[in-house]
């Protein structure tokens, strides 16, 4: 009787297989089909504008040498949005990722508690903290920086908690029964080897803050965002043009540099 089953078992094996692939297919089918018909989209307004997308990106060929000097200071503000909110939130995320990781918190509420909250901060877009923090205390970069806090610290707390339980508790004991104090433990027994993985989660945050510093210049916060919106608003195109270079440039150094950091780490670390 067990062998009987067994066999029928491996025959419907395959069959089970070859109708997975199908029903997965239509699964997906039907969530784009639904999705597309929630959007209701205008498909014969955009037929009839198709014809325009030519003679309107030909405004986009320009290039005004004058806007350039003002687009690189700003984005260098953009960027020094983005690098405050990072080294700030840096030393915000460390604290609170030892007092959350299971395997170095002080206490297990504690750490329920801060995970929750960052599983909350990380549900909401970084767009709507600033606006919340606008709302609060007003323009300006001291609401862009406190409002680029949130998704930093979301971020990295996530990032740094990981890496910390993924260190488990050898060393941690072996310190606890030397006699060692909860905060030695953290200083000079678990940070000192962490210190590559940390700053390589902290040096590709830094791409997001930065893209993100530039989107919350549309919002009120100065820096290269805030010049391009104005530019769209009165649809000086050259300026449009040059401001997304600088951006796209910048971007592009940027990932270039913190790929680099990364492998240098990832070097450090293979040695």
């Amino acid at each position: 009787m067990k062998m009987k089953e067994t066999a029928k078992k491996i025959q419907l094996t395959p069959l089970s297989t070859a109708l997975k692939t199908p029903l997965i297919a239509a699964l997906l089918v039907t969530v784009f089909v639904v999705s597309v018909m929630a959007l209701h989209l205008d498909i014969a307004k955009f037929q009839s504008r198709l014809a325009n997308i030519g003679k309107t990106l030909s405004h986009f060929v320009a290039f005004d040498i004058p806007t350039l000097p003002k687009a690189l200071l700003e984005m260098l503000s953009s960027i020094s949005l983005g690098i405050g909110a990072l080294a700030i939130g840096s030393v915000i995320s460390l604290a609170l990722s030892f007092l959350a990781a299971a395997n170095t918190t002080p206490n297990r509420f504690l750490a329920a508690s801060i995970k929750g909250g960052i599983a909350l901060i990380r549900a909401v877009p970084a767009l709507v903290w600033v606006l919340m923090v606008i709302a609060s205390i007003g323009f300006g970069n001291t609401s862009g920086l406190v409002g680029l806090l949130f998704p930093t610290c979301g971020y990295l707390i996530k990032s740094f908690i990981a890496s910390i339980e993924d260190k488990g508790m050898g060393t941690i004991e072996a310190l606890q029964a030397t006699g060692a104090g909860w905060f030695e433990i953290m200083l000079f027994g678990v940070l000192p080897g962490l210190l590559t993985s940390l700053l390589s989660w902290t040096s590709m945050r830094l791409e997001h803050n930065i893209a993100e510093s530039i989107s919350l210049g549309m919002v009120g916060v100065s820096g290269v965002g805030s010049m391009l919106m104005r530019a769209l608003g009165n649809y000086h195109y050259a300026e449009i043009t040059t401001i997304t270079v600088v951006i796209f440039v910048t971007m592009l150094t940027v990932e270039l540099a913190v790929g680099q950091v990364r492998k240098k780490l990832n070097g450090d670390t293979t040695k």
